[in-house]
């Protein structure tokens, strides 16, 4: 491994954050035509689950994680950035979904989370990591044994040296690679811890 691919990764001060003004862009209609999220995440997530949307942004993929785990599941919707959650509160606003998610402006080095969870769903979110290696700690401490982690990056925002960078800092804190999903533009992995 190239040590200073690793230390961008751990310390990246220049992370990128999706702005808040362009927001509108991660609910478009060609963005629920090309990767809807029922389609995506209905093989993963089941009635009863408790599911983590790491980095879950306005919560495109939240709002159907929610449906999925049904009355009896959990859905923790984290993010670092007030704005985005913000939006995400309002789409609930007298919602029966509401009482599903627990929405959470988690701290860019610390999720804050100690509830075991089933289910990780970090879509298009690690890249945007400034301490990443924290953030992986902190997931070993809340997955069980059958725990899966879904793992996507945009193919043309996120190289394949730093996708393949971000597994092998899973993999050295004791995740392996399940599968390889195939999601438009996106290179995706389904991790789990190793046995």
């Amino acid at each position: 491994m190239c040590p200073v691919v690793y230390l961008q990764m751990n310390n990246f001060s220049d992370t990128h954050l999706h702005p808040l003004e362009k927001a509108g862009a991660l609910e478009g209609r060609l963005r629920l035509l090309l990767q809807n999220p029922g389609r995506i995440l209905r093989k993963h997530i089941h009635t009863g689950m408790t599911v983590l949307d790491l980095g879950c942004g306005t919560g495109f993929f939240t709002l159907e994680i929610a449906n999925l785990v049904g009355t009896k599941g959990k859905v923790y919707a984290c993010d670092v950035q007030k704005g985005m959650l913000n939006i995400l509160r309002c789409k609930l606003k007298d919602s029966k979904l509401q009482q599903r998610i627990e929405i959470s402006n988690n701290k860019e080095n610390s999720l804050g989370l100690n509830e075991k969870v089933d289910f990780v769903f970090a879509f298009y979110s690690f890249h945007e990591m400034k301490y990443i290696d924290n953030i992986i700690i902190e997931l070993t401490k809340i997955v069980k044994p059958e725990t899966r982690i879904l793992i996507s990056e945009q193919k043309f925002h996120v190289s394949k040296i730093a996708f393949n960078t971000i597994i092998q800092k899973m993999e050295g804190n004791g995740f392996e690679i399940r599968e390889r999903p195939s999601i438009f533009l996106s290179r995706t992995v389904v991790m789990r811890p190793r046995k």
